[in-house]
């Protein structure tokens, strides 16, 4: 592969990231506006001054009970995405880094690209083993893992593998491995 199809993949991983950025940002945006119509009053809260003063008292403490749930449900799903987000992007930094990768695979017999290779493969193993949520680094290590295969370092690879810990990117691992023995 020449340096200018080396350079397009780059370029369009750049893109994608741009892309991914700027539709989290949309997304804030969405949640930024939820929780501004969330405090405007409903249309029933003029139906309230209809209702009874013993039906409104029997109602507030369910109200204000329902109110407290959905705000602790809100604060605990609010701090997962944004952790959520990051490590799917390190997982995606990874698996770009990967395909990135194959593009060395056909000269490893050289000394300079089995090196350049090596510093890529490196660089995602350590970051992949930096994602703390256990599903995104073991599909990360899923893409490493079929890489080394492609690669045939098997005893690099079955030193990662023994490493997944999710059964379900465990057993997908072992049928691509099988796959592309066959």
């Amino acid at each position: 592969m020449g340096n200018s199809t080396l350079f397009l993949i780059v370029v369009i991983e750049a893109i994608i990231i741009i892309w991914l950025a700027s539709k989290l940002t949309q997304y804030r945006k969405i949640d930024q506006l939820l929780g501004a119509n969330a405090a405007q009053p409903t249309p029933l809260g003029s139906a309230q001054s209809k209702v009874s003063p013993q039906v409104a008292a029997l109602q507030a403490p369910v109200k204000a009970e329902a109110l407290s749930s959905d705000t602790a449900l809100m604060s605990d799903t609010e701090a997962v995405p944004e952790e959520n987000i990051e490590e799917a992007k390190q997982l995606q930094w990874v698996m770009a880094r990967c395909r990135y990768a194959e593009f060395y695979l056909e000269q490893l017999d050289d000394d300079y690209e089995r090196g350049q290779f090596r510093h890529i493969l490196d660089g995602c193993v350590a970051k992949a083993r930096k994602i703390s949520d256990p599903f995104f680094k073991d599909s990360a290590l899923h893409s490493i893992i079929l890489l080394l295969d492609r690669a045939g370092w098997e005893q690099y690879r079955d030193s990662l593998l023994a490493e997944v810990k999710d059964e379900i990117v465990r057993q997908r691992i072992e049928v691509e491995l099988a796959a592309e023995e066959a």
